[in-house]
């Protein structure tokens, strides 16, 4: 089991992002406490013989991530706010030498607003490779400003980093882009859906509307669930999470 602001993944039943989870609520069922969750895609799952300590861990870990949903966006909305108040700068600009800055933002026919290729923005890191014509068309005018003449003084392309700054960076510096490093194994790092999937049952289909469900994790837990024109399980119960897992697959 593991549960943190990321993550709820209570195996068998459960393995997903928080984000995926749209609600949680506590329902009582012959004096046994269950938790409910459900999911955006409006799925339902219930997790039976959770300890009271564990369903506060449930509940704290879910508290923290909606606020943290909330803090990220007022932070957004003042940055947003920021950036729209604050001249853009030209970071390409050398102190002490007039010669080679140049007033932002300005235009290129075909480019758009050339300010956007002049700072460094880890966020586009994995862009595409820019058309040829375009990185010759930026280079072009930063040779014509003497930006060539100054490129020990210039802010360099950051390693593996593939944003427009850094791809017009390479070209004025005469650079290739570097290989990035295999990637190593980061218990911080952002998880995804993929990554976050839990089969929780092997769905075979036997015939018309007849599937055969096994709990991979235990093959003697077995099913037989009928899709035809009364539904059914033989678990006996109504609406089970058997029949749910048929309907879904």
């Amino acid at each position: 089991m593991k549960i943190n602001r990321k993550v709820l993944s209570i195996p068998p039943h459960i393995s997903t992002s928080w984000k995926n989870v749209a609600s949680l609520h506590i329902q009582n069922e012959g004096g046994e406490k269950i938790l409910v969750v459900t999911l955006e895609n409006e799925s339902i799952i219930e997790v039976p013989n959770l300890t009271d300590a564990s369903l506060k861990e449930v509940f704290e870990a879910h508290t923290k991530f909606l606020e943290q949903g909330e803090e990220s966006s007022v932070e957004n909305k003042q940055n947003q706010n920021v950036t729209q108040k604050t001249p853009l700068q030209n970071p390409f600009a050398i102190a002490g030498d007039s010669n080679v800055t140049f007033g932002m933002p300005f235009k290129m026919d075909g480019l758009g607003n050339i300010g956007d290729f002049m700072h460094h923005n880890q966020e586009q890191a994995n862009s595409p490779d820019l058309p040829n014509d375009m990185i010759e068309k930026i280079t072009t005018v930063g040779k014509a400003i003497g930006l060539d003449k100054q490129l020990e003084s210039m802010p360099k392309a950051e390693p593996h980093c593939n944003c427009p700054f850094c791809q017009v960076s390479r070209a004025l510096h005469g650079d290739s882009k570097e290989e990035a490093p295999a990637e190593s194994f980061n218990p911080d790092e952002e998880v995804s859906d993929d990554e976050l999937s839990f089969k929780e049952w092997d769905i075979k289909q036997m015939g018309q509307d007849l599937y055969h469900v096994t709990n991979p994790l235990d093959t003697s837990e077995s099913y037989q669930v009928f899709l035809g024109e009364n539904l059914g399980c033989t678990c006996g119960h109504k609406n089970c999470e058997h029949l749910k897992a048929v309907l879904n697959s």
